[in-house]
Parts: C-alpha cells; structure tokens; sequence
C-alpha cells in the first residue's frame, strides 16, 4: 500500500492534534497571569484552555477523517 503525501500529512496532523489535546489536559494556569490576561481570573483563564483543548481533539479528528477520505480516493482511481 503506497500513502501519497497529503494523506500522510493528514495522518501526522492528526496524531500532533490528539497529542496535544492530551498535553493541555494536563495544563494548569499559573497564579500570576501574563500582561495580556490580566484581567481575567484563574477560572476563566483555564476555561479557556478546556476550549482550546477541544478545539483540537475536534480539529484532530477532522484530518483523520480527511487521510481516510483521502485514501479512499485516491483508491478509487
């Protein structure tokens, strides 16, 4: 079975994204907040994050279904 590029590319997104929805599960904010952030609190700083980390388990998914629909056509032919 020959992967062509793009469904590799797919593949590897897609392993990076779910990697990192396991690395920001375990991501805690810190106490003193960047400049930038100031104004928030600790809840709403690390709710923040909890959406950012489904954002990417969504996005992770997403290419793993396009290395499949990738593959399939590419099958196809």
């Amino acid at each position: 079975m020959v992967i062509s590029f793009p469904v590799f590319v797919c593949l590897a997104g897609a392993v990076v994204d779910l990697a990192l929805w396991v690395m920001l599960g375990n991501f805690k904010v810190r106490e003193k907040p960047p400049a930038s952030r100031a104004g928030l609190s600790i809840e709403e700083r690390q709710r923040k994050i909890t959406i950012g980390r489904w954002i990417v388990f969504a996005s992770g998914w997403v290419l793993l279904g396009g290395a499949f629909l990738l593959a399939w056509l590419g099958k196809s032919r």
